[in-house]
């Protein structure tokens, strides 16, 4: 199968160079403190952004900064193959690590001692480069997430 067309395209129609269009869609999930709709080509991610708030399970609090939780899944239809995946399969706890290590990175948890933050990122379509879009869009939602606690911490 060839990936370049005779006229220099790719299969989708950009440049050997050329980058997929990045698009994004701020406040998609209305119960959240802050949320967006990430698309890059024909991959699609939500990513959903709630607290800081009151720690749920005591023994996770701690003292001197936020507890930062993610969780990560792709959606059953997010690819052409219908396979079930379980919840918590290795591939997406693995991801959700790094996404939540990125995160308490850029985060100031230490403003907001004894509280938590929960991220939830799911792929609606994939299309390849699914970590590419999900640091893209956790950044961005991590950033989004700071400004709110900024406000709301005066």
């Amino acid at each position: 199968m060839e990936y370049v067309s005779p006229e220099g395209l790719r299969l989708d129609g950009r440049r050997p160079m050329e980058m997929r269009q990045l698009r994004a869609e701020l406040g998609a999930v209305s119960g959240a403190d802050g949320s967006a709709v990430f698309e890059m080509g024909n991959t699609k991610v939500i990513a959903a952004v709630y607290g800081p708030r009151e720690v749920q399970n005591r023994s996770q609090q701690i003292s001197d900064q936020a507890l930062v939780r993610c969780e990560y899944s792709m959606a059953n239809f997010s690819t052409g193959d219908r396979i079930r995946k379980p919840k918590g399969d290795r591939r997406s706890t693995e991801i959700s690590l790094v996404i939540r290590q990125t995160m308490e990175a850029s985060i100031m948890t230490h403003l907001m001692p004894r509280s938590q933050i929960d991220i939830y990122l799911q792929v609606l379509q994939a299309d390849g480069g699914n970590f590419k879009l999900l640091r893209i869009s956790g950044l961005h939602i991590g950033s989004f997430n700071n400004i709110v606690v900024f406000f709301s911490s005066r």
